[in-house]
């Protein structure tokens, strides 16, 4: 795996990959001042450290908060190829899931052919099957069930783009014994808490060393912390969760909030309800956001 001039390893994908939760939470910094705040974190970053000897590693995280699988394949991708790297890591779809246009075949589409693509110039392919967030999120039924059905979409791609090639290397984060405890997520239960990243490091090499690709070493995880508290899941909603959700008006969870709100009116009329037929001053709403 390593040549004359060391192992370069890069990173695409979206803000699980940029290190979003990794002591940085989701509306702590300006977009700006989050990239630079992100520098240095990650499972990838905790990954590359992890390849070879300090200076034999040359480390890219080419991920962006907010991106699709359009944005790695459109922007993403010709940057990597330039940079000749032996190791690259694909996880994005979930801005996908997340969009009111979500196209499965469009997705599917654009994961297989940047693959391909990755996979022309001779790069080992890291990607995830992705966890169901609507287990740990207080969601209605049917968008509970519309996530679920989203996210199988986006795992059947990441079935199709791998194909039973030995080069592409894909660990089911979704069947991983820690993926539904709150103590492997940051507090907007999206996104990997620190020790979420460190999993996910630990996940990939053991994935490169049954592959025959050796790391140096394993990466370390340590004890499960205390998981974030409704308390500071409730603070976090309120003052990002919320205000983000309200701002995307062609949500299809906001559409599906509102239709099962109308229907709750009209069969109460005179009282309000939120999520899960909860009163409107204390129901929880979908807290995802572009990652």
């Amino acid at each position: 795996m390593a040549t004359a001039n060391g192992i370069c390893f890069v990173a695409l994908g979206d803000s699980i990959t940029a290190g979003l939760g990794d002591g940085v939470s989701m509306g702590r910094y300006r977009r700006a001042q989050a990239d630079r705040a992100l520098a240095g974190r990650g499972w990838a970053a905790t990954l590359a450290a992890c390849l070879a000897p300090a200076g034999q590693v040359r480390f890219a995280n080419l991920a962006t908060t907010g991106a699709t699988t359009r944005d790695v394949r459109g922007s993403q991708i010709p940057v990597a190829l330039a940079m000749r790297p032996q190791i690259v890591s694909l996880i994005a779809g979930m801005n996908d899931v997340l969009s009111p246009g979500f196209d499965p075949l469009r997705l599917r589409h654009n994961l297989v052919w940047s693959v391909r693509d990755l996979r022309a110039e001779g790069s080992w392919v890291l990607m995830a099957r992705l966890h169901d967030p609507g287990r740990l999120l207080r969601l209605p039924g049917p968008a509970r069930r519309l996530l679920t059905t989203r996210v199988g979409h986006l795992n059947a791609a990441v079935d199709a783009a791998a194909a039973a090639d030995p080069g592409v290397l894909v660990v089911d984060l979704a069947r991983h014994p820690d993926v539904y405890q709150l103590a492997t997520f940051d507090v907007d239960r999206v996104h990997p808490g620190p020790r979420g990243h460190q999993l996910i490091a630990r996940a990939f090499a053991e994935a490169l060393h049954e592959a025959g690709a050796s790391p140096l070493v394993l990466p370390t995880v340590g004890a499960p912390p205390a998981a974030p508290t409704r308390l500071a899941h409730a603070h976090w909603l309120a003052l990002v969760g919320l205000p983000w959700l309200l701002a995307r008006p062609a949500s299809p969870m906001r559409r599906q909030l509102h239709r099962i709100r109308a229907a709750r009116e009209k069969s109460s009329p005179g009282r309000m309800y939120g999520c899960g037929g909860m009163p409107a001053t204390t129901g929880s709403l979908p807290t995802v956001e572009r990652m």
